[in-house]
């Protein structure tokens, strides 16, 4: 008798009702004499009834498993709980919405060896985002790049939405670190290398992230600063630009205050020195301390592209 490999597909759920009994009959379709499948949906407190549908899921496919969330945790918190509640010996996260195909989710685990314990499902194919959101999202790619010397302007926070590991590497990853940060900065920070396969995907507009521009802003700044290099590249344009402000700024200033008898002069003088000063001394703290952090992380990982001639599946 065959020994199956068991698969751990983990779905945050969120805004998805309409999509989950889809989702499950076709990843649970997957199973097959070599493989098993257990299917975990973290409904991250869901307000259109997918809770509802979830609680009796297991009826209908026995390899599911749901977990019903007290409250909005976010989708990070959400996946990360999944992960921890795995035991395959692969494990696929992916998105409730079926924008990406289970389909593809052989075509991932396929690429996982002893070299990439980590396989990325990518596509240059986008659902439709504001003007805000596409500039924000291109300079967090673009510092985020710099950190770690790779083209992830387009992978982005979303950029291990759907993705296969190694379950005891990424169980591992999510022990030793915060449910809340994200997947991609976990394993980036592993140094372990990245394989990525080219997807065909279905953009999906319809749903909105569970956090507030507050609390991605914050994600975003927290993981420039582990990141380290990025951030250091930030603080040194800062620097440059603080610099070039007191040049100019603090002999004009200088001259109107000795060329004037007006208190007003003297309080804009004062200003400008103070200011120039805070952020300088702010800017220069946050550079030593991203240099800090830096030293203390391992060696970033390779990101290996597919190449042209295999590509993921097709329409």
């Amino acid at each position: 008798m065959t020994n199956r490999s068991l698969l751990s597909v983990i779905v945050p759920v969120y805004g998805c009702a309409a999509t989950i009994e889809e989702l499950c009959k076709r990843v649970t379709a997957l199973e097959n004499v070599d493989l098993a499948i257990e299917l975990i949906l973290v409904d991250d407190s869901s307000i259109d009834g997918g809770s509802e549908i979830l609680a009796t899921i297991d009826a209908h496919y026995p390899q599911c498993r749901a977990i019903l969330l007290p409250r909005n945790f976010g989708q990070h918190w959400a996946t990360s709980r999944g992960i921890q509640e795995s035991a395959g010996d692969q494990v696929v996260i992916m998105d409730c919405d079926l924008e990406n195909k289970p389909e593809d989710i052989p075509n991932l685990i396929a690429e996982l060896s002893d070299k990439y314990l980590c396989v990325i499902g990518s596509s240059s194919v986008r659902g439709s985002r504001t003007i805000t959101r596409q500039v924000l999202r291109g300079l967090y790619g673009s510092l985020l790049s710099n950190c770690y010397r790779h083209d992830l302007v387009e992978l982005g926070f979303n950029s291990f939405s759907f993705a296969a590991f190694d379950g005891k590497f990424i169980r591992g990853i999510v022990k030793d670190n915060s449910p809340y940060d994200p997947i991609s900065l976990k394993v980036l920070d592993s140094g372990s290398p990245i394989y990525v396969v080219e997807l065909i995907t279905t953009p999906n507009s319809s749903r909105r992230s569970s956090y507030s521009p507050s609390e991605n802003f914050l994600i975003a700044f927290k993981s420039l600063i582990l990141a380290g290099k990025g951030f250091q590249v930030l603080c040194v344009k800062g620097l440059a630009w603080l610099a070039a402000i007191a040049t100019v700024s603090i002999p004009a200033f200088t001259w109107f205050f000795l060329n004037t008898d007006s208190s007003i002069g003297s309080l804009i003088f004062g200003l400008v020195l103070a200011t120039v000063f805070t952020l300088g001394v702010g800017v220069a703290l946050a550079l030593i301390t991203s240099i800090i952090l830096t030293s203390l992380k391992p060696t970033r990982p390779a990101l290996v592209r597919q190449p042209e001639s295999d590509q993921g599946t097709q329409p």
